[in-house]
């Protein structure tokens, strides 16, 4: 698989705009909004609007339940492959990339795990997706919808609304141009891949796979490049601290810094896909399945960062001890700092832990000039509480339910120094 080259054809843009036609100059996405509204629209949806968020505005957006990148195959076609589009050429060709935009979808709640996005304000801090330009999607639906139905609206309305504006990029030139391929390197480095656990455990705790839900997977081999490329869609209520939203798979930071490493300091072999599911046999399976798979590849390490935390350290501690016991090194990440909420499962094996932060650190946000969604749905978020509403409209919330104040793959305002 060494002869995949996959181009991204990144488009910066600067600011987004609604007006009567779709066009990109300048760096400046204008879209039709009421051809994104019937794009987009869903029979379960009571309304459907889109709003702008800019970075430095005084705006929240909650609850939020995904994020997602506008990218497209440059046939036009293809965004998310067995959702939108087909399989063929995932990895490899050209992808155009809207960069510095998203589609951020909101509205009615779906489940109590999910999360917010401040466009300025310490809030903005920790969530990457603060420096964007969010075309926020508002869905609300009837009380009584079913809670799976519900996601399934929305999940797919999201990336509905992404293609639709990918599409707005067939034809433009890009800014520049990125490349990634697994280039032949020096036998004698250290062959490394990534244990990539994605959420499979029912309940709105699900990820998807080339449009299949993950809960129906065994582990299996990607190519990285199919992991930039698209195939993995966020489908999960989980944490939003520590969720992969779909923008996170489409620029994961593992994956990323993988490839810069790549060559230099290691030989990047692939990635496993491991289905993270919530009972013990399937566990086994799956976590015993991922350490012969990196035994097939001969791998010397890997990477395991987590998404979620509670039930999924279970699977973490079973592929680092599986792993280490056959002399395959591992590097944690994970989420919670031990002292507040100490992690579910630990081993000996467990040796070189990166911590990602404390998701139960309290933070006071300010009051926003605009809410897009409902702030008062923060009583029943995870980080949220009865009491967190202030008087003068901020909100006392812990980084729980900051989207991505904590991403297991590492992207958020911690860093480390060397002395």
């Amino acid at each position: 698989m060494n002869d995949m080259c996959l181009k991204l054809d990144v488009i910066e843009i600067k600011d987004v705009r609604f007006g009567d036609s779709n066009s990109i100059e300048n760096g400046i996405l204008t879209i039709d909004k009421e051809g994104l509204i019937e794009y987009a629209k869903d029979p379960l949806f009571t309304d459907l609007d889109f709003e702008i968020a800019r970075p430095g505005e005084s705006v929240r957006i909650i609850p939020v339940k995904d994020v997602i990148e506008p990218r497209i195959k440059e046939d036009g076609a293809t965004s998310f492959p067995g959702i939108i589009g087909d399989f063929e050429g995932i990895g490899e060709g050209v992808t155009k990339v809207l960069r510095g935009c998203a589609v951020v979808s909101t509205g009615t709640i779906v489940g109590f795990q999910e999360g917010l996005i401040d466009m300025t304000g310490p809030g903005a801090d920790y969530s990457r997706y603060s420096k964007l330009n969010n075309i926020v999607l508002i869905a609300n639906v009837e009380e009584g919808i079913r809670p799976a139905e519900h996601e399934t609206a929305i999940r797919e309305a999201g990336l509905k609304a992404a293609h639709y504006i990918a599409r707005i990029a067939i034809g433009v030139d890009a800014d520049y141009t990125e490349e990634y391929e697994l280039k032949e390197v020096d036998p004698k480095l250290p062959r490394v891949g990534i244990l990539y656990m994605t959420m499979a455990q029912g309940l709105l705790h699900d990820n998807y796979v080339y449009g299949i839900d993950a809960k129906r997977l065994h582990p299996i081999l990607l190519h990285p490049n199919e992991i930039l490329d698209g195939v993995m869609v966020n489908g999960c209520c989980v944490v939003a601290g520590d969720k992969y939203t779909t923008y996170d798979h489409q620029n994961s930071a593992s994956v990323l810094e993988f490839y810069k490493r790549h060559g230099i300091d290691f030989n990047f072999v692939g990635v496993i896909v491991v289905p993270t599911y919530p009972g013990l046999a399937d566990k086994r399976r799956c976590c015993m399945s991922a350490v012969r798979m990196a035994r097939l590849l001969n791998l010397d390490g890997v990477g395991i960062p987590e998404e979620g935390g509670g039930n999924p350290e279970a699977d973490l501690m079973m592929m680092c001890r599986d792993c280490e016991a056959n002399g395959i090194k591992t590097v944690l990440s994970l989420g919670p700092d031990g002292v507040e909420e100490p992690v579910a499962d630990t081993d000996p094996a467990a040796d070189a832990v990166i911590n990602v932060g404390d998701c139960n650190m309290f933070v006071t946000l300010p009051p926003m000039e605009k809410i897009l969604g409902d702030q008062n749905q923060v009583v029943r978020m995870s980080g949220g509480s009865e009491d967190s509403v202030q008087p003068d409209g901020g909100v006392r919330v812990t980084l729980s339910i900051i989207m991505g104040s904590v991403n297991g793959q590492g992207v958020h305002k911690l860093c480390s120094y060397v002395y």
